[in-house]
């Protein structure tokens, strides 16, 4: 039996010699396998090689700020998987490349709703995603991109709040 990492994508298989084979899971691996026993795939992932991400957080660490929204409403799983339109991003987390980006997405978002504040959070927490975290999909133009934690992977604690982002008058919405 030969010992190695295989990293294996649409894209690339690389088999790499000497290193421990590791199996990692993520976080919610059971949610994952039940949506692709649905027919639902995992989309192309990326390692994010210690690379500076954001996300939106609650300002109030009494609330759960880096969880996924199929887990933080199990119900909206369960509707999505009746009506056919479930997919396994919602088992992620959205991240932005950069806050600028990021800033620019969450004032779009507060135009069109009026408290999304209260249902994605009201700040930008900053950090860096390292090849142990999870993987990553492809950024968009606006900056956005999934990421899939593994086991054990808290941003709790390598990422920080770093901007309330509702500190200004236009905290009303539509």
């Amino acid at each position: 039996m030969h010992r190695g990492t295989i990293v294996v994508s649409q894209k690339l298989c690389i088999f790499a010699p000497n290193f421990e084979m590791e199996s990692k899971k993520y976080k919610y691996q059971k949610q994952i396998d039940e949506l692709i026993a649905l027919g639902c795939q995992l989309p192309e992932l990326y390692a994010p090689n210690n690379m500076k991400a954001c996300r939106f957080v609650y300002s109030d660490t009494s609330r759960q700020s880096h969880v996924p929204q199929y887990m933080t409403n199990p119900k909206r799983m369960l509707q999505d998987v009746a009506k056919g339109k479930a997919t396994t991003s919602l088992l992620s987390l959205s991240c932005f490349t950069d806050t600028t980006k990021a800033e620019s997405f969450y004032s779009n978002l507060r135009k069109a709703f009026k408290n999304i504040s209260a249902t994605i959070g009201d700040s930008i927490s900053e950090g860096v995603l390292t090849n142990e975290d999870g993987m990553k999909t492809e950024s968009a133009d606006n900056g956005h991109f999934d990421f899939y934690e593994y086991e054990g992977c808290d941003l709790n604690k390598s990422f920080e709040i770093t901007k309330n982002l509702l500190n200004d008058e236009n905290d009303k919405g539509i």
